[in-house]
């Protein structure tokens, strides 16, 4: 899944601009020699599981049915293709014994063609599922920047990082399943998406 960092930084550079007002001013009247308070403002952490976020929000389900679907039909019709190339290439074979050579070669020459272009647009179909996925997700996260930031101001924190970041954390620090809760209430599952899927 594309990871969208920039959501994470943006949120994160906000959480910094907030809480950074709070610490210079405890900085004003220090002085060379004096002791500093260690107990001035420290900034609070929450972690995020994009993956898990994307997947498990109603929008993200949304998403993966919609390609479930597509999928199965763009196999359904590769069946069908294939079916009627097989069938067309024995027929072929079979119609060489009374065909003269140039003719042949010409029909031959056509079915290559022809099976070529047949699978060339299979492939694009494939890829339109990728784009498609991604695009959505981009879509997704666009919507969730700003919800992100509340569910972070109403668990008291200023930074959000990614969860794949932490190395060593303490319990209580991740925030992936209020998130999903609050983006849920507030987009749903998106739908209709702006490009909607077209496949096959």
């Amino acid at each position: 899944m594309m990871r969208p960092d920039w959501v994470l930084a943006c949120i994160g550079a906000a959480g910094i601009q907030l809480a950074a007002p709070a610490i210079a001013q405890g900085m004003q009247d220090l002085s060379l020699g004096q002791s500093v308070d260690m107990t001035a403002p420290v900034l609070q952490l929450r972690t995020l599981d994009e993956e898990r976020l994307f997947r498990a929000s109603g929008f993200g389900q949304r998403v993966a049915a919609e390609i479930d679907a597509a999928s199965r039909a763009l196999e359904a019709e590769n069946e069908d293709l294939l079916e009627q190339l097989t069938t067309r290439e024995l027929e072929l074979t079979e119609a060489r014994a009374t065909m003269p050579p140039a003719q042949f070669r010409a029909e031959a020459e056509a079915f290559d063609q022809e099976a070529e272009t047949i699978r060339r647009a299979q492939a694009e179909k494939r890829q339109r599922l990728s784009m498609y996925e991604e695009a959505e997700q981009r879509r997704f996260f666009q919507l969730a920047a700003p919800v992100l930031q509340q569910v972070l101001a109403n668990e008291g924190a200023q930074v959000l990082i990614d969860s794949r970041a932490v190395i060593i954390g303490v319990s209580g620090m991740d925030m992936t399943d209020p998130a999903i809760a609050a983006l849920d209430d507030a987009i749903g599952d998106g739908a209709p998406s702006p490009n909607p899927l077209r496949v096959p």
